[in-house]
């Protein structure tokens, strides 16, 4: 009983060790931007407020939003987005906008497979949380061209009028980098999340 005991033990230790990754969150925080630049789509998330439904008032809710990044000189990975006034995320910012979150996926394989197959769990996913910033109409022609360039379909958008552009500033991270003890997971300080120059090779792999 105690050989097996044992062997048990080395078997973990073998495994932990092979599990082992040098992901910290210098790491994450370079990966989180480079899925920010590739996804272009996530969950944007607000508080409910009275005037759209005063029965919810204050529950989250969450939408599927088109996003573009690096539209601007600062390239902070903030968030572009292009959203008509009538529906209820943007309703709920006009009330609250200091309080916005927005979740991101990974559409493509970046983490190595654990076993024979990869799974949307063992990849990296993340929450945004921040401010949402209406964007100055004088600004709208060159947005337009950022956000066109990741969304062709957003073009046809341009001529209803109550479409208007907003930025989301994030002010805090919270990243998940698949398993536990493999990958990074926690909150990512912001001056790393915005540092551009922050760059690691990935070996990236198409759906």
């Amino acid at each position: 009983m105690y050989s097996l005991f044992i062997i048990v033990c080395i078997v973990l230790v073998s495994l932990t060790s092979l599990c082992k990754s040098d992901q910290d969150v210098n790491a994450a925080a370079a990966l989180a931007r480079q899925v920010v630049q590739d996804s272009g789509i996530g969950t944007m998330l607000t508080l409910v407020d009275s005037s759209v439904n005063d029965q919810f008032e204050g529950y989250p809710f969450g939408l599927m939003e088109y996003y573009a990044e690096g539209c601007d000189n600062v390239d902070s990975g903030d968030l572009l987005l292009f959203m008509s006034d009538l529906q209820i995320n943007a309703r709920n910012a006009h009330h609250q906008n200091q309080k916005v979150g927005f979740t991101i996926r990974a559409l493509k394989d970046y983490n190595k497979p654990f076993g024979n197959q990869s799974t949307p769990v063992q990849q990296p996913r993340f929450t945004l949380l921040g401010e949402l910033v209406q964007m100055p109409r004088s600004l709208r022609k060159d947005n337009m061209k950022c956000f066109g360039q990741a969304h062709r379909e957003a073009i046809f958008w341009e001529r209803f009028h109550d479409f208007a552009f907003y930025r989301l500033e994030v002010k805090s991270i919270y990243y998940v980098g698949g398993f536990g003890g493999i990958n990074y997971i926690g909150w990512i300080p912001l001056h790393l999340y915005q540092d551009s120059s922050n760059h690691i090779a990935f070996v990236r792999q198409d759906p």
